[in-house]
């Protein structure tokens, strides 16, 4: 979404009102860190830091650890879930892990496997500042630039250029 900024009569992105979504059938396999809401619909396989609102949708599925200001799941994470400030586990959510967090809401039908410690007794843990966003995107990028070089095509061969050229060839 674009904020209401204007500067000198052009739209600015408002980092904080940026909703990014997974939706359902896509798989991403990597860690993901935004300043933005994010809702997830689909699967992630690997770290989530998000230093807004994180939503898992009753169709999300998340496998690794995840580190939230809020949270409302209504899906699947199987990692440790540090949330600062508010964990709202839905009546179809389901985390295996340990939980940090200030304050959790369970419904009836939510399923925790693992710890959970609140408060004073999380304290160590959510007084770590998550990772910062805009390093994490100066380090990704750097090593995307390394991958793929300054004119835009990979510097490594492709594994599937041999099976490529076979299939032309023939």
């Amino acid at each position: 979404m674009l904020g209401n900024n204007k500067s000198k009569g052009n739209q600015t992105m408002s980092t904080e009102n940026v909703l990014n979504t997974i939706s359902k059938g896509t798989v991403i396999v990597g860690n993901i860190t935004t300043k933005g809401d994010i809702r997830v619909e689909g699967k992630i396989i690997g770290t989530v830091t998000c230093n807004s609102k994180l939503v898992i949708g009753e169709n999300g599925y998340v496998e690794g650890n995840v580190d939230a200001r809020n949270a409302n799941i209504s899906g699947e994470v199987k990692g440790t879930v540090v949330i600062r400030e508010l964990l709202q586990l839905h009546e179809k959510g389901r985390i295996v892990g340990d939980i940090y967090t200030q304050k959790l809401a369970v419904q009836i039908g939510a399923s925790f496997s693992g710890s959970c410690r609140m408060g004073a007794e999380a304290k160590s843990v959510l007084d770590k500042a998550p990772e910062n966003v805009e390093e994490v995107i100066e380090r990704e990028a750097g090593k995307i630039q390394s991958i793929v070089g300054n004119n835009g095509r990979a510097n490594k061969p492709s594994p599937l250029a041999s099976i490529e050229k076979t299939a032309v060839n023939q």
